[in-house]
């Protein structure tokens, strides 16, 4: 019996040294993956890691949490060990202050609208080719009654074929939740719907170099759609975008000459100074990369998230996964002359990402 038990306590303490060495070793690996985004933003790999820090934030935690269970057993390097696990709990304490410090970054606390001010709300999908004439999408919409709406990976030249073989009218521009006013970019990626008329539309094509083997639908040419719509406030200068997305190294650097493009149209519409502007979309960039934030910062730029912290707007596999497998990649930001009363996202429509709802509040001159 004592042998049993002997052997019993044996496997116990070796069952809680091997917790604590893989807890403290992991929680460092993964901490130097999150801090290699802070350290080498021009970097692909790096870079691409802020996708993922509120993961590594979460195994990080799960590592040292292990690795102090291994302070229940004797190790034979003591020193070590107890140095390794020190340092996984720095790691761990300096990427939350670094990842909190660039959440805090460029943002703004939402605000109930000033009194005189005009609502707008803003609604800003990736449908993931889905066809607009989709019922749940429609029920979304109809619901939430927006006064902009932006979608990208649209395939307009799809959608339209889809909507003459059911003899619909093509767009359903006015019906279904959808605003009247309807803007298709040239590459028919990017579509906007407004309830305020469209003084000026302008398409630019940002040319991407084609990756070899890439099918039939990926396009590495990317369009900005730069509308300025004529609300009762006056003039609302909107910036819709969606970059390449950075999975391997040359898209990366088509994102980041489309990140280029945008900042000089936005650098455009501040200088002509007859309305605030707002650029939204799919900017396949975590908050926390270094190069959304320069966007920000360069431009005077401020966002707000959903809960005063960034959210899955894009995941994988299962929307119900979206916790674990997701990503915060769907954006906007504005002047400072536009006021941020709410942000939110939707619910699972049938894409890839969620609805990212924005309400903002225009200043209006003529209200008393």
């Amino acid at each position: 019996m004592l042998k049993n038990n002997s052997k019993s306590r044996s496997l116990i303490r070796s069952l809680l040294s091997l917790i604590g060495w893989c807890g403290c070793l992991g929680a460092l690996a993964v901490c130097a993956l999150g801090l290699a985004n802070f350290a080498a933003p021009d970097v692909w790999l790096a870079d691409n890691m802020s996708f993922f820090l509120r993961q590594f934030l979460a195994a990080g935690l799960l590592g040292c949490a292990g690795g102090a269970l291994g302070f229940f057993v004797r190790h034979r390097f003591a020193l070590f060990y107890r140095t390794v696990w020190f340092l996984a709990v720095v790691a761990l304490i300096g990427l939350a202050g670094l990842t909190g410090a660039r959440t805090l970054d460029n943002t703004v606390e939402p605000a109930p609208l000033r009194a005189g001010g005009l609502p707008v709300k803003v609604i800003s999908i990736n449908i993931e080719h889905l066809f607009l004439g989709d019922r749940t999408l429609q029920a979304f919409l109809e619901k939430e009654m927006p006064d902009v709406v932006v979608l990208q990976e649209t395939l307009w030249g799809l959608q339209e074929r889809r909507w003459q073989r059911l003899g619909l009218p093509v767009g359903s521009a006015g019906e279904h939740g959808f605003p009247q006013y309807l803007t298709v970019g040239e590459l028919g990626g990017l579509v906007a719907y407004s309830r305020f008329p469209v003084r000026r539309k302008m398409s630019t094509v940002v040319e991407g170099d084609l990756p070899p083997g890439a099918d039939v639908y990926y396009n590495a040419d990317r369009e900005l759609l730069s509308l300025t719509l004529e609300t009762d406030a006056g003039p609302l200068h909107l910036l819709a975008l969606h970059p390449d997305s950075p999975r391997t190294e040359p898209r990366w650097r088509n994102k980041r000459r489309y990140f280029d493009a945008a900042d000089g149209i936005i650098a455009g519409l501040k200088a002509e100074k007859d309305g605030p502007v707002l650029a939204i979309g799919d900017w396949n960039s975590s908050p926390w990369s270094a190069r959304f934030q320069q966007v920000l910062s360069e431009n005077d730029l401020k966002t707000a998230y959903p809960g005063r912290w960034p959210q899955t707007t894009r995941f994988f596999f299962d929307y119900r996964l979206h916790w674990i497998l997701g990503a915060p990649v769907d954006q906007f930001a504005v002047t400072n002359d536009l006021q941020v009363i709410s942000v939110s996202t939707g619910p699972d429509i049938g894409s890839d990402h969620l609805p990212l709802i924005v309400e903002l509040g225009l200043a209006n001159p003529g209200a008393k």
